[in-house]
């Protein structure tokens, strides 16, 4: 359960940042890009961190960047995500240790309302007690997730093996020791909105699956920032800066210098990355490069 917790991590850990992640879709259209400058070329690719069975075989976009392709570039070393090292230090992040329990964190009402969404999924608010926030808001989101039967590995993971196997180059922009510094940090200083935030969604993600599966499909970012970013950025702007706006900026100098050699990479990381002022393709056309959507 805990490294794939990690590997459905993708910016937004929130119901509505997390669904559009998981979406089904099928046909030509996705959310693949191809950024050039001088002849180079990188592709871009949203990742879908976890999936259900229908979704296989991918858009046809994705396998073309993957066949045109290097090297593919991840959020993250996903092969070093199933070590027991890592499970122990994410365990002695994200879990309590000294005593306290989730109860401590919130009020008497926010808890009161976890332990009934527990009960209503055959759960007992013991069996997470030991959960910090940060924590407790991913498993909710991924009980949720596969209760709506998405229970296959994501685009990330199938091109990781894939990889592997092919023998092609593989690199990532993050340690899983960064990424895991920012999952513990999630609702820090407001634990209790953070897990209220959770709730609320988790109730309406039956509703949100049909309209951001219509912005996976077309690769209409602009309408994904609309409906899901925006209030996400209103409501959290420290929390969005920290897992969007300050790791597209570092990451930026890197899909750079991909784009200054000859050798092809294909980027796979969060969709959520892509979208608004500060996504990592409004960034790369102010820089003055080519972007299109890739067919």
């Amino acid at each position: 359960m805990l490294t794939q917790l990690l590997r459905i991590f993708t910016s937004r850990v929130p119901a509505a940042g997390m669904l559009f992640c998981l979406i089904s879709f099928n046909g030509f259209a996705a959310s693949v890009w191809e950024v050039s400058k001088n002849g180079n070329t990188v592709f871009l690719g949203g990742t879908l961190h976890i999936l259900s069975p229908s979704d296989y075989p991918l858009p046809s976009p994705y396998n073309k960047a993957y066949e045109n392709a290097d090297t593919i570039v991840f959020e993250t070393d996903l092969g070093a995500l199933n070590s027991p090292e890592f499970t122990r230090r994410m365990m002695a992040l994200m879990m309590y240790s000294d005593g306290r329990t989730i109860k401590d964190d919130l009020s008497a009402e926010t808890y009161k309302q976890l332990s009934e969404f527990l009960a209503s999924r055959g759960l007992s608010i013991q069996q997470v007690s030991a959960m910090k926030p940060s924590m407790l808001g991913i498993t909710l989101s991924m009980l949720e997730m596969q209760r709506q039967g998405l229970t296959s590995q994501g685009v990330d993971n199938f091109f990781f093996t894939q990889a592997g196997n092919d023998g092609k180059g593989i690199d990532w922009f993050e340690t899983p020791e960064q990424q895991l510094t920012i999952l513990a940090n999630l609702g820090s200083g407001e634990e209790d909105a953070y897990i209220r935030y959770t709730l609320d969604e988790l109730k309406t993600m039956p509703d949100l699956l049909s309209p951001l599966k219509k912005y996976w499909r077309t690769g209409d970012m602009t309408g994904l920032y609309d409906f899901s970013m925006a209030e996400f950025k209103a409501d959290y702007p420290d929390v969005y800066n920290d897992v969007l706006t300050n790791r597209n900026k570092a990451w930026l100098p890197k899909i750079e210098a991909f784009l200054a050699t000859p050798e092809t990479e294909f980027v796979l990381v969060g969709t959520m990355h892509m979208a608004g002022e500060e996504g990592v393709l409004a960034m790369l056309k102010a820089k003055g490069y080519s972007v299109s959507v890739f067919h």
